[in-house]
């Protein structure tokens, strides 16, 4: 089951202080996933994880900002220290652990296929062959070329 965790590391207490006291904590994002993170029309990067990074800085009397890159350099970016936290969609796998530090999650979901109600495809024997759409560097590309092989 997918969970949708917070990746709210803070590489160490000096850092955590650091963005304290110079009263701004940067996140890194990645705004293609909606409705929790996406930009809206006025090219402001928003939702539910935005809202939740906004509600810790608030709660530590700190401004938010926030950086958008694609998902698969999220991690090695917050490793280089671009930023002091990461708030996105990410699934904890061991991989990552080995990498990061992940807060408790916060939401649980499941993985769907989305295919149009009339079409063809009703299981993944059915992809055999055909062009799936992803996001790089995600749990659900690693599904994909592990155990669904032919797709």
């Amino acid at each position: 089951m997918k969970k949708k965790l917070i990746v709210m590391l803070l590489a160490s207490l000096s850092v955590h202080a650091a963005s304290v006291s110079a009263r701004t904590l940067h996140f890194g994002t990645s705004a293609t996933y909606a409705p929790y993170e996406f930009v809206d029309a006025d090219n402001k990067i928003v939702g539910f994880d935005i809202d939740v990074a906004n509600a810790v800085c608030k709660e530590m009397q700190a401004e938010c900002s926030f950086t958008n890159q694609s998902f698969d350099s999220l991690i090695p970016s917050l490793r280089f220290k671009k930023f002091d936290a990461v708030i996105a969609g990410m699934d904890m796998t061991p991989k990552r652990e080995q990498q990061v530090s992940f807060s408790q999650p916060y939401y649980e979901g499941l993985s769907a296929v989305v295919v149009t109600r009339k079409g063809a495809y009703h299981t993944f024997a059915d992809l055999k062959g055909k062009k799936v759409g992803l996001e790089n560097g995600t749990t659900h590309q690693r599904y994909l070329q592990d155990k669904q092989q032919a797709i």
